[in-house]
Formats: structure tokens, sequence, C-alpha cells
């Protein structure tokens, strides 16, 4: 099987076999992978996007390293995560004093002076160097430690051992099951043969990435009279118990019932960090006689692999793109009044979109719809309807690479304003994959736009997009995992005074901030991993409250209604501010909902009940993207109410 690297909170990835040592898996693991591959920044020849770079890639001194190096045994969560496993201070001293002694002597593996920067110099710092050393600290130890400590860390290793996650389905090995991969660009046509083959199965089901996605294809199936299901996170309809099919999101695949065809949508989010671990549930769990995989070239080698390994057959079917796309000698050579109708101007922050916005507006006569991605999907999906609509005054779309997935846009030329992306700590140029995928929304078979046009704001990017669109494909090389409820029960069994958040660090290296948040509120062990997987955005302060809050709520056994959580206002927002309030409230009404699918006796609002307070605001939120001006020339008599 695939050699296993943790990652981040609830996540790990399997690697492919081929990769010369842990320590050099870990760091290719916790950057892109297009850094270490052709086509990457790193690759580039362009001397001042190397010289941008090279405080980021920069690597610490001998001196430096042997400093943290000597930190290591008296770094007090290193001495904490030993106690936890049974090793009392005075051995550990003893044990690490020798320990780091033969790491500085070269005499350990995969610690040298040389291996271990590949770790110091990545976004988490010391820290990865830290786990690095002690993962190889427990190796060392093991011989001087008493016997009931080393069957302890045994026991836990064995509990933690992810390399065979096949083995959790067996009802799945128990069949031989034939696996199609569809593979193509944006518009080929590729999702389309696969749903045909869902069409006139017995049964079947539709494994999204999306709600809005699985939202469509379960209208889509029932207008044309096959009876479908809805199932997602916060929602399910049932039109009929007997329905031939059921359309989901990927997380929500029912692994339990016996299935004709299933279609797996995007195949290649099963190598993305945070969501992975569903996609690759969903393809090793799924008890289907025909499982239809859509998405890009990139996950052909993996994917193959993977079924290698299972036994199992795949056959390939590739598309080709049905409308033609190229990219133009042409800039827009910085000036936004050169825009024109059908264009798509992309950029990269939230702001950044809204300075678009207001500039094409007012240098030109063009109204602009706005696609970013802390938008609600159905918000999206109105705003991309208004683009798409030649009579609703919508001329222009500006956009972030939330385009990339789940939309139907019938966009003329593609213009980027921006190459350069905040990945939460610094500005970094978007990969060669992440280029193609937004150049790939340039025209749309069946529309007046066949021929896609690609073109920069700036004549200074226009190599990049070149050089990006011209590059070869970067294969996917894991694919995500995460441990199941009762893995992490057998766990805790072992460690009784563990905290959740210490249980999560100690099986994956890393603890999860939700976790932290939730760990002065008393949950048992299977209600407290449902809280601390549920779709929170970490980074929102918001976000991270509402879920204490209804935890809480939880635990006291309160019951809690939506209208308590959130208060709608009857008005638009007329300005930023206040979309980004409506934006996180809409967070909050999906969490509740999503709670709510689990424990209704807690958050008591009915279904229908909390989708039609969601639609409000989206409605919202929707009017006042449509409305929003620039605030000096903005009437505020303009602004109305949206029904209930």
């Amino acid at each position: 099987m695939l050699p296993i690297v943790s990652l981040k909170k609830s996540v790990y990835f399997l690697l492919r076999v081929g990769r010369t040592s842990a320590v050099n898996s870990r760091f290719f693991s916790t950057n892109s992978p297009n850094l270490r591959k052709r086509g990457s920044i790193n690759d580039l020849t362009t001397q001042d996007r190397l010289l941008q770079l090279s405080t980021s890639i920069r690597q610490p001194s001998d001196a430096k390293l042997i400093a943290e190096i000597h930190k290591f045994n008296t770094n007090q969560s290193i001495r904490q995560q030993a106690r936890s496993l049974g090793i009392k201070d005075k051995l550990f001293k003893e044990i690490s004093t020798n320990f780091l002694q033969r790491v500085l002597a070269k005499e350990i593996p995969h610690c040298s002076l040389n291996e271990l920067p590949l770790g110091y110099q990545s976004k988490e710092g010391p820290d990865h160097m830290n786990r690095v050393l002690f993962q190889a600290f427990i190796d060392y130890a093991e011989p001087f430690l008493p016997k009931e400590t080393v069957n302890k860390i045994r026991s836990l290793r064995k509990l933690s051992d992810l390399r065979f996650p096949s083995e959790w389905f067996p009802a799945a090995r128990g069949m031989q099951r034939k696996i199609n991969l569809h593979v193509g660009p944006t518009n080929s046509g590729k999702t389309y043969q696969a749903l045909k083959r869902l069409e006139v199965a017995k049964s079947g089901l539709y494994c999204g990435p999306l709600r809005l996605l699985a939202h469509e294809i379960f209208a889509r199936m029932n207008e044309k009279g096959i009876t479908c299901n809805l199932l997602t996170g916060e929602e399910k309809r049932e039109i009929s118990p007997d329905a031939r099919l059921t359309s989901s999101t990927v997380e929500m695949a029912s692994l339990g019932k016996l299935l004709d065809v299933a279609v797996i949508d995007e195949i290649q989010m099963i190598a993305d960090r945070d969501r992975g671990w569903a996609w690759t549930q969903a393809f090793l769990g799924l008890k289907a006689k025909q499982i239809h995989l859509c998405g890009e070239e990139a996950a052909v080698p993996l994917i193959e692999k993977l079924c290698r390994d299972l036994g199992e057959e795949v056959v390939v079917n590739r598309y080709e793109r049905l409308t033609p796309y190229s990219v133009s000698d042409k800039t827009l050579r910085a000036d936004l009044s050169k825009v024109e109708k059908g264009d798509c101007v992309i950029a990269f922050s939230r702001g950044g979109i809204f300075d678009v916005k207001r500039t094409i507006e007012a240098v030109t006569d063009l109204k602009c719809a706005v696609i970013y991605g802390g938008l609600p999907p159905e918000t999206r999906a109105l705003q991309a309807k208004a683009f798409n609509d030649p009579d609703s005054g919508f001329d222009v779309l500006v956009a972030s690479d939330a385009i990339g997935m789940g939309l139907n846009l019938n966009i003329k030329r593609i213009i980027f304003r921006d190459l350069l992306k905040f990945d939460g700590k610094e500005l970094r140029y978007i990969s060669f994959p992440q280029v193609k995928q937004i150049a790939g929304r340039a025209g749309r078979f069946g529309t007046i736009h066949d021929n896609g046009i690609v073109t920069t704001l700036y004549s200074r990017d226009l190599d990049y997009i070149k050089e990006a669109i011209a590059s070869p494909i970067v294969p996917l090389e894991m694919a995500g995992l995460q441990p199941t409820v009762d893995i992490l029960e057998l766990f805790a069994l072992q460690m009784p005074e563990e905290s959740f958040s210490g249980l999560l660090e100690k099986f994956e290296d890393l603890a999860s901030k939700i976790a932290d948040m939730l760990e002065e509120v008393p949950l048992k062990l299977r209600d407290r991993y449902q809280f601390v997987t549920a779709p929170v955005n970490t980074k929102s302060e918001v976000s991270m409250k509402t879920i204490k809050l209804l935890a809480q709520k939880f635990n006291q056994k309160k019951a809690y209604s939506l209208n308590e959580l959130v208060k709608l206002p009857y008005q638009c927002p007329f300005n930023e501010s206040g979309l980004e309030e409506l934006e996180e409230t809409h967070k909050q009404i999906i969490l509740y909902m999503w709670l709510s699918t689990r424990y209704p006796d807690t958050f008591i609002t009915v279904q229908d009940k909390a989708i039609e307070i969601k639609i409000r605001c989206e409605r919202l939120i929707d009017e006042g993207l449509k409305l929003l001006r620039d605030p000096s020339s903005f009437n505020r008599k303009r602004i109305f109410s949206v029904s209930k």
C-alpha cells in the first residue's frame, strides 16, 4: 500500500510510492506540490520572480539549526507529549540528551543537518522539525523505556497506522467493482457522459463537491421524470422512499446501500488538504457495481495506482474541449476602460474584487456581477445567472478562483488582474494548474462565445500565463484520509486523561483549532467528533464563537431555534461591511442546519423554515451586491427590503 503522511486536523495523505524519505514527504505535503515540479515558481527562469520568492525559501544556517535542536529537550510541548506516553521527566532528560548527541553526530536516520531544514523552512517553522525529531526520539528511546510504556506506544502506533484504509470497507472489497474514469478539461463533456449512465441505472448515487451541484442534479433528474432524492450536510429532501437515485454532497455519500451506478464528481479533489478524505472515503467505500469518476487528467496516475492496490479494473475515458480558447498577445495595458461586455476580470481578494467593480462601473457604462469564495454558493449562482442573462443589465463578471468549479458561465474573455494570492501568511503566485482551471472558463460550447480568449490586465504578467497554459499536467500524488470516530474512540481508551485536541495531536501531530475551542465544553467523544468536523471557518471569529455557543446549547440539552441565533435585517446592505456581516450570518445558518440534521432535539427549527431563512439571507446578499456602487455616488433611497 501507500505510505501515509499526516498534514492537518483530521486529515491524512497517502503519498505515491517512491518518495525518498519521510522527511521529504512531509515537506512536500506541507507546500503546494507544484513548488517542487517543473513549471512552478521555483522553476521559473525569470530572475525577478526568483528574487521575490527567495526570502520564503531560504534555509536556516547550521548555527541556527543546531540552536533549535538543542532546545528540543527543554521544549514544554515536547515534554508534555513524552509525559502523556508515560515517559517521566528524569528519564526523558537522560534519553533525550543522548539522542541529541546522536542527532548532531548524524547517527539518527532522517535527522541530519541536511535533511532537517526541509521541515524547518516550511510554513510551520521549527514546529515541523520538532515533530520529526520527536518521532525519531520515540524510536531511539524504545530500548531504554519500561515494558509497559513500550507496549502503550506500540498500541497507539498500531491504532494510528492508517496505511490500509481499504480494509475499513470490507463490503466494498467483497465486490468486483468496475471503475470508469472520465477526464478532461473544463467544457469537455466528461461529467455529462457519466450522468447519462446514471440516468439509466436501476439504482444510483451522484456525489458532488458542492451542495449547489447536488441541488442541480437533484432538480435535473426529477425534471426528466427520474425520481431522485437529495442529501447534503444541511438538507434532506425525500421525493420517494423508493427513489432510484440520490444526489448528495460527497461527504454525505451513503456507503451502506448496494448500488448499480455511482458518480463521483471532481475526483481531483481527492488531493484537497481539507476535504480530500471525503473523496477517498467515497471511492474506497461505495458498494456500486460501476463507479464513474469525473475530473482532471492530473488524477489518472493516482487513481490507477489505487485501483491496482484494490485489485479493481479501471477504464480511462479522455475528452477534449468542445470549444477552443487561446491566449491573446494583446493585454489591457492597465486600462480597465478597455473591459467589454462578456469579460471576466480575475482578482484574488475580496477588496480587490470590489475595487475592480467600482473602477469598471466608474469608467464605463458597464455593470458588474461578482463571485468570490466568501459568498454563499447559492448567491454565486444568482450572480452567475445575472451575468449570463443578456437582458439583466449585468455585462461583466469580476471574480476570484471561485469560478473554477460548479458554475456555468458564458465568458468571452478571461482577464487576469492578479497573479499573486494570499495563502494565509504571504502572497504567492497562483499555480499553473490554477491558471489552467480559471483560463478554461473562457468560451462555452453552445453559446455566442464559442472561442474563448485569455489575457491579462498588465503586460508584465502575460508571459506567466502563456507559460502556465503551455506547461505539462502535474499528476496528483496524494489522497486525503480521515480517521473514523471508531478509531479515535479506541485511541482514547489508551489515553483516558488526554484532552480531545491532545488526542488529535498525538494521532496526527497537529491539534485542531475547533477541538481547542470546544475543550471546556463537556461532550462525549462521538459528539465532540461531530462538532469538530462541522463546516466551520476557523479563521472567522464569528464562526468559532458560534460553534462554541451551539456546543454549549447541546451540552445543556436546551432547545435552540435558528431565530435565536441569527437576526436578519429587513433591508439590503449598502456597503461592503454590511455584506460581510451577512456572509458571516449565512455561515451561521449553514452551521445550524448542519447540526440540526444530526441533533434535531436541540436545534429545533424545522428544515423548511431554516431553508426559508437561508434563502432570505441569500437574496439580501445578492441584492446588496447588485446595488453596491461607489459609496460617494450611492443613493440610499434605492435600498429596498427583501420580502420574507
